[in-house]
């Protein structure tokens, strides 16, 4: 009879965080930035924090480098993170997941997280 069926909402774009910044429909991990460090050089670890200040996600392999280079750009890019209130998650060894809040809302990146372990 359907006295206590529960009405489905309505679910439409402006539910969910899409549109900002001219993405479109594009969820965050469809603007995601992969980047392979080759140098531990500045200028790769100014693109990086760049690439997440401009309101990208960065997915980082540290792999061609050094541990201790690798530590020290995980800390300053760690830096840039906490600074704009985002979140940063090891997925692998040597591969890491950088996103300011912004990045996170619409939930794709934590998928992707909860995908790969």
């Amino acid at each position: 009879m359907g006295l206590f069926r529960k009405k489905a909402k309505e679910i439409q774009l402006n539910d969910f965080n899409y549109g900002k910044k001219n993405s479109g429909i594009l969820t965050s991990f469809d603007r995601i930035q992969h980047i392979v460090v080759r140098d531990a050089s500045q200028e790769q670890l100014l693109e990086i924090c760049d690439t997440i200040l401009g309101g990208r996600a960065v997915l980082a392999n540290f792999d061609k480098i050094k541990t201790e280079e690798a530590n020290y750009m995980l800390a300053f890019i760690g830096g840039v993170v906490y600074a704009t209130g985002g979140e940063n998650f090891r997925l692998d060894e040597k591969l890491f997941l950088f996103g300011r809040k912004e990045e996170f809302e619409d939930g794709s990146l934590y998928q992707y997280v909860e995908d790969t372990r």
